[in-house]
This record gives structure tokens, sequence and C-alpha cells, in this order.
């Protein structure tokens, strides 16, 4: 497991927020069917593989609630009583299958939009490392690892850095995609790929947040032209 290190990009970064694209979160869960919800909590097992037999794995940071409190934040778009990500998320689980399972932070973002966009800047300006629960699985016995978050003072959320700092990808394929409020990816693909230099990158999917429930056909294009 890849020793924590300080990333000092992050100290420097003074962007304005460009939507805090959830506040809040949900109790980790694991999915190992495509057709079920990642709501429901159930334990990876078996981890499905895709047609060239490989082992695929959906992790996201989508903010739609918290652990005490069973509610869609304010700060963020929502679609079926899911927020933004967590909707693309299980979308795109649904279509490639493997397994799903959601990062969830120790400590609780704020619901407020002002609060959480307070409380992310202070994260990334001090280049913090939030802790996140146990996932239920090891996403290093994945070959394909699809990560998926919302865009936060135009960087990838800091829980995502402790997610990289934790884990090492190398020899696997990552394939990351993003919601935002008109920053795309901000340039954070490219973070991935210096963050996991032994992994392939693949091309990401940024989608805008107020519009993830009208996506699924550009979704299936970027899917089928990354062979799923």
């Amino acid at each position: 497991m890849k020793r924590l290190t300080a990333l000092f990009l992050a100290l420097t970064l003074v962007f304005a927020l460009a939507g805090c694209s959830g506040g809040t979160k949900e109790s980790p869960s694991v999915n190992t069917t495509a057709q079920t919800s990642a709501a429901n909590g159930e334990n990876a097992n078996t981890q499905q593989t895709d047609k060239d037999g490989k082992k695929i794995l959906v992790v996201y940071f989508s903010s739609a609630n918290t652990a005490g409190v069973d509610a869609v934040s304010s700060a963020t778009p929502s679609f079926d009583g899911q927020g933004s990500t967590e909707y693309l998320a299980n979308y795109i689980h649904s279509k490639a299958g493997g397994d799903i399972v959601k990062i969830t932070p120790v400590k609780d973002y704020p619901l407020s939009y002002s609060a959480c966009a307070d409380a992310a800047k202070k994260e990334t300006d001090s280049g913090a490392r939030p802790e996140f629960q146990p996932l239920g699985v090891n996403p290093e016995d994945y070959d394909v690892i699809f990560v998926g978050y919302p865009m936060w003072w135009y960087t990838l959320p800091m829980l995502l850095y402790t997610f990289f700092d934790m884990y090492d990808f190398s020899g696997k394929t990552i394939i990351p995609f993003n919601t935002h409020e008109g920053s795309g990816d901000g340039g954070t693909y490219n973070e991935i790929r210096e963050f996991e230099p032994g992994a392939d990158v693949l091309r990401g999917l940024a989608v805008r947040g107020g519009k993830a429930d009208k996506a699924q056909d550009e979704v299936d294009s970027w899917l089928a032209k990354l062979g799923y």
C-alpha cells in the first residue's frame, strides 16, 4: 500500500469554487451486481468480470447523504434521491457491471452550500488528507477501476487525494469520471496520471451535475468507445 505523501500542488490552489457538488455522505456500501443500487450495502464476496475476464470496480465520492442524516444536500443536484455523482456512478455500474462502492468520509461535510464550500476550501488550501471509512473491498484487487467524484474548487476533493495516496494501481486501468458545474474535468485526469504513474488512465468523462439525469446517451457513447 502506498505511503501517504504530501502533494504540494494542493497547497497552491486558491481557485473559486466551481460547485460544491455534494456536501454530505452515506455509509459505505458495495454491490456485486449491475442490477442493484449501491444503497443496498451488500458486501462484495465475488468480483464480477468483463468480457475479457477483468475484475471491475466502480468507486466514487458523491456526498449525497450523511451517515446520520438521510437527506440530499442543498449543495448537490439530485435525481431519484441520489446526488449527481452517485446517480452517474450507478448508471455506469449498470452498464459496465462489476462491483460498486462509495467512499465515505469519517467526518461529515456540512449540508448547506456555503458551509460545504468553506470546508472544501480549507481542506484544499491546507493540503488536508481527510480520512474515509473502510471500503469493504481492496481496490488493488481489481483490474479496471472507474473513479468518480464532483469538482471542488476546480480540482479533486481532498478525499480523493487520500484515496490515491493510499492505493497503488500500478498495472491497473483507471477510468475517471466527474460531475461539475462549468469547470469540466479541471485537469484532474492528468492529476490522476501523476498520482498513479504505473496505471493506464483512460479518457474520462465530465458531466454537468445539474444534467446528470439527461446524460445517458453521452455516457453510453463514452463507455462504448472504451469497450463497455
